[in-house]
């Protein structure tokens, strides 16, 4: 079953893609802004919540990176371990493994205005 894309992850995918400087962290192609070919990779799948909308739990790669990291998790792992600091890493993990989190708990209008405004410092747009 497919997870349903919420404003929440449209919002966060524009800021990791911004954040990367619309560059994938794996090849390091460049992207123009609003290009489709580049993507938003979570190390730890949309379907937690407690770490869906983290920004440490995910990067910009290119359609042929993000399925080389699916298809060989190593490398996700490696990839995910060199972008971010050990703390990061570990809060992330922490995070993951919290599963009373649930969506009622990010999912709000709160955390949807942080990320706007997040977004806001790359952009300039609200």
């Amino acid at each position: 079953m497919a997870i349903k894309r919420t404003k929440w992850d449209a919002v966060f995918s524009e800021l990791i893609r911004w954040r990367d400087q619309w560059t994938c962290q794996r090849c390091k192609k460049q992207y123009m802004p609003g290009s489709r070919g580049l993507h938003c990779s979570h190390f730890y799948g949309r379907r937690s919540w407690a770490t869906r909308i983290e920004l440490w739990n995910a990067m910009a790669l290119c359609h042929g990176c993000h399925q080389h990291v699916s298809s060989f998790p190593m490398d996700h792992v490696d990839l995910w371990e060199k972008k971010f600091t050990k703390e990061q890493t570990d809060h992330i993990n922490y995070l993951h493994n919290q599963a009373l989190i649930k969506k009622r708990d990010v999912a709000t209008d709160e955390n949807y205005k942080l990320l706007k405004l997040q977004l806001f410092k790359y952009t300039g747009e609200l």
